[in-house]
């Protein structure tokens, strides 16, 4: 499949939306890490249909993504003091 043809699938950019959505809400704090994960799991499928290997390593990966990303806008914020 070539890939100009593959980004003009309507399910390939529902699922790159998917991930951006997930990766920007997780990197802003907007989005909590179960939901950011949840959004860019649920991508995969979108954007691998036919491969299972693929996608078991992109499920993988997903979790440690999104910490990283919280951990990172965490980094320059203050900590709020209590009172």
């Amino acid at each position: 499949m070539k890939p100009l043809h593959w980004l003009r699938q309507p399910t390939t950019l529902q699922g790159l939306s998917l991930i951006i959505a997930g990766l920007a809400g997780a990197r802003t704090g907007a989005l909590s890490s179960g939901l950011a994960t949840t959004l860019i799991g649920a991508a995969i499928p979108l954007l691998l249909p036919d491969n299972s290997t693929a996608r078991a390593i992109a499920s993988a990966a997903i979790p440690t993504a999104v910490d990283a990303l919280e951990k990172s806008a965490m980094a320059g914020k203050e900590p709020h003091k209590p009172g």
